[in-house]
């Protein structure tokens, strides 16, 4: 936990999870990528293992998310272990289920083009532009690919706001590893205890503090962690629209 009152100039964002409900956005992409995983090795009709694997990724039949969903871990031993349970389970063939999702999640654009051009963001873009307004570099951090994360900013109205990505494809060391917010922090010419850090999973809480962020925010719309979240967290809110009453990043407030 950061013990700093220094003047906060930076901002960092997780994407998934961070700027909007996990959930919200990729339930039917990951119900379809399942349901092409299961077609493709002609089992189309497993619908038991089908919800399964929803809730081993991270949500439930109401659409929640689950701290536990191996998206919002980041061990690889981990979810290799969980999976490889899973998949003797029920009896499903490990390399052709990866690389089926692999495949489906990697088609999934188009769906996504779909959501994201229904849904509301006049809030993150509200956020985003009065951080610029208050002189704020800001970064997003994501484990997403490149062309995901780019159409995720286009579409939501927040491309044009962003001085610093770093993506699966940015060749940084992934979260927690500090490399990338190091980056970030070189390339915007500050501190790392002037920057804020906003997540949604302890991966996130970890870089922060791996980063030596000078403030750590935690928001509940991923993976809704609060119990775990809470002790690692200068902060936690139930989403991001909260940081627009934050004192610590807005003190003219």
């Amino acid at each position: 936990m950061a013990q700093t009152a220094e003047k906060l100039k930076g901002i960092i964002f997780d994407k998934d999870g961070t700027l909007f409900d996990y959930a919200q956005v990729w339930e039917d992409v990951l119900k379809e990528g399942i349901d092409k995983t299961f077609t493709s090795m002609g089992r189309k009709e497993h619908h038991k293992a089908k919800s399964a694997m929803l809730t081993l990724m991270g949500i439930d039949e109401q659409g929640k998310c689950l701290p536990k969903g191996l998206v919002f871990t980041h061990r690889p031993a981990r979810i290799l272990r969980r999976f490889l349970v899973y998949c003797l389970r029920y009896r499903v063939n490990a390399i052709k289920a990866i690389r089926g999702y692999h495949q489906s999640v990697k088609n999934s654009e188009v769906l996504l083009t779909e959501k994201l051009r229904k849904m509301d963001f006049t809030i993150q873009q509200t956020l985003f532009r009065k951080l610029k307004e208050a002189g704020y570099a800001i970064g997003i951090i994501t484990n997403d690919n490149d062309s995901s994360t780019a159409l995720f900013l286009s579409l939501m109205g927040l491309e044009q706001m962003v001085d610093f990505v770093s993506s699966r494809d940015s060749h940084y060391r992934r979260k927690p590893h500090p490399e990338a917010f190091q980056t970030f922090c070189s390339k915007a010419g500050l501190n790392t205890s002037e920057v804020a850090m906003v997540g949604d999973t302890i991966t996130d809480m970890l870089f922060a503090k791996r980063s030596r962020a000078g403030y750590t925010v935690a928001v509940l719309t991923g993976s809704n962690d609060r119990k775990r979240l809470k002790p690692i967290s200068d902060v936690i809110y139930a989403d991001v629209s909260a940081l627009l009453q934050d004192k610590r990043i807005f003190p003219s407030h």
